[in-house]
């Protein structure tokens, strides 16, 4: 299985429970509900569940943070427990490339939260795989964590790269990314569709 094809099935026995970190956390615009990120949805009665689940909008049917999509995220990363919210994102029309696909950790309370052992952990995996930009969100903003300045430097402008064999790595890594951009938004659109049905 590769490295993009595994966040694209929910991982089996594991349930949202009471958890509704994406219910206050996430920025929705859809034509039935409107709601900033960092406020806690109008629908949501807490230790209930949504009160409008049978006619939620499709953004709320079909996101699933990383912890339902990764097998390989401890079962204490999920999200009411952890303070973090690991989740893919997949953009149509990204302001910079590292914005293409990514995967963002949030800090919900506080930055912290990214160097407690599990969570550190799991973004240390993430980077070594090399696969996808991972960034850190807290407040608003984000921080690029990998590729790290020099690499995303020579990713982005290999003449100013620091030496020749960064060049090569970032011209590699961009290749290998951009190949696997289309089919990515394809299964994301289609893993979107279907969990959506539900």
């Amino acid at each position: 299985m590769s490295v993009s094809d595994r966040f694209f099935s929910l991982v089996p026995d594991r349930q949202c429970g009471s958890c509704m970190v994406c219910c206050e956390y996430l920025y929705i615009n859809s034509p039935t509900l409107k709601k900033p990120a960092d406020v806690l949805c109008s629908n949501c009665v807490i230790n209930q569940g949504c009160s409008i689940y049978e006619t939620r909008p499709s953004v709320c049917r079909t996101w699933h943070c990383l912890w339902r999509r990764d097998a390989a995220i401890p079962e204490a990363l999920r999200p009411d427990k952890s303070g973090v919210l690991f989740s893919l994102k997949v953009c149509d029309e990204p302001r910079y490339l590292f914005e293409n696909a990514y995967i963002v950790c949030m800090a919900m309370k506080t930055p912290t939260d990214f160097d407690t052992p599990q969570v550190a952990a799991t973004l240390d995996r993430y980077i070594a795989e090399g696969v996808l930009p991972v960034w850190l969100s807290h407040g608003g903003g984000k921080t690029l964590a990998w590729p790290d300045a020099p690499l995303a430097n020579a990713i982005l402008s290999p003449k100013t790269a620091q030496s020749e064999q960064l060049a090569n790595e970032g011209q590699i890594w961009l290749e290998r990314y951009e190949a696997m951009l289309e089919p990515l938004q394809a299964k994301n659109a289609r893993f979107n569709h279907h969990h959506g049905a539900a």
